[in-house]
């Protein structure tokens, strides 16, 4: 966000403040969410190793935190990690023994590498 766009925020929620005790009432945030927030969705390739093409799936962030499902073939596997506030992130789906990836998020779209025990490849995600 620019400074320009901060001081917009800003001025926006102490006009709501002001608004709102002129009426007797009060501000309530309504929760903390991060830049990242909402549904995204994935599609992973294979570059080396046996584990076929790739596959797609989605995702949810919130808080900064990655959860969700991915199917493959007849088999649901977890999917969890954290998202810092900069972008960077690591994501795991089925467990540590499973595929590791790591990037980076920017805006809507996000890309990166990921590595399991047998294979390796690239991803590219982007905000639904």
């Amino acid at each position: 966000m620019t400074r320009r766009g901060a001081c917009r925020v800003v001025a926006a929620l102490m006009l709501a403040g002001l608004g709102a005790a002129a009426q007797g009432g009060t501000v309530v945030a309504q929760g903390v969410f991060g830049p990242f927030d909402g549904a995204w969705a994935i599609d992973v390739r294979t570059v080396s190793g046996p584990c076929g093409t790739g596959f797609a799936g989605e995702y949810s962030i919130t808080g900064g935190r990655i959860a969700g499902r991915f199917r493959r073939g007849d088999q649901v596997q977890e999917v969890t990690g954290a998202v810092s506030p900069d972008g960077g992130f690591v994501m795991e789906i089925g467990g540590a023994a499973g595929i590791v990836l790591r990037g980076r998020l920017q805006w809507r779209v996000g890309w990166g590498e990921w590595e399991s025990p047998d294979c390796a490849g690239t991803f590219m995600t982007n905000r639904r």
